[in-house]
């Protein structure tokens, strides 16, 4: 006979798979992001050098950019690897793990047409980064790609002693219309996929067609990192 448990964390591991091959599009623009500005640099130090009298003090000048830039550039794409790999599941602030999450795929939501607001920088809490990483990711993407059109997503957070929770509405955009709905990907993200994350991560979900929420309890422990921060 199966084992429930074994077959819930195959599920979730799927899911979970399924969603970094979705992001995988944001996550290559933003390493190429972090690499352009080398390679610009080294381009300039290169035309430098080929002067019949280089200009030593703007030669020191840019290799202490591109010494910068690359410092910069190696924390950004271990930062990205950790999608892939993360070592650890530190708790961090909700606003940061919200902006960073977005930020992967606020470009693709954009060019079908979805305006973004998000109103979870005040909201004073801390959570393990993988819950928004994957169930709120896997749960925003899912709402999203059911929008038959464009709409504004609204991002909210509330925090009461027991949980937080996290919001996702879509309103429809008066006059506008477009594509709205999914992308050609890997495969389609579905609900079951959501719930499988949420419920790897200790979320509660709730969703219909145009709203969700993902109800994380407040453990002691992140209550005093709360507190602290």
């Amino acid at each position: 006979m199966s084992n429930p448990k074994y077959l819930k964390e195959r599920l979730a591991e799927a899911a979970r798979y399924a969603l970094l091959r979705r992001l995988a599009p944001g996550l290559r623009h933003n390493i190429a992001g972090t690499l352009q500005p080398i390679s610009m640099m080294a381009a300039m130090l290169e035309k430098r050098l080929q002067k019949p009298v280089p200009d030593m003090p703007a030669l020191v000048k840019n290799s202490s950019s591109l010494s910068t830039l690359s410092r910069e550039a190696a924390r950004s794409c271990m930062n990205l690897m950790s999608w892939l790999a993360p070592k650890d599941n530190a708790s961090e602030p909700l606003g940061a793990c919200v902006e960073d999450a977005v930020g992967l795929v606020a470009t693709e939501l954009s060019f079908r047409g979805f305006g973004l607001v998000n109103e979870t920088a005040n909201v004073q809490a801390v959570l393990p980064r993988s819950v928004v990483r994957n169930a709120f990711l896997a749960t925003l993407i899912v709402l999203t790609d059911g929008a038959v059109t464009p709409a504004t997503i609204l991002l909210t957070a509330k925090q009461t002693d027991e949980e937080l929770v996290l919001g996702i509405t879509l309103a429809a955009a008066e006059g506008e219309s477009g594509p709205g709905g999914g992308v050609n990907a890997y495969r389609e993200l579905q609900w079951d996929d959501a719930e499988a994350l949420a419920e790897a991560e200790s979320v509660a979900l709730t969703y219909t067609a145009s709203h969700a929420e993902l109800r994380y309890p407040i453990t002691q422990e992140l209550a005093t990192a709360t507190l602290v921060s």
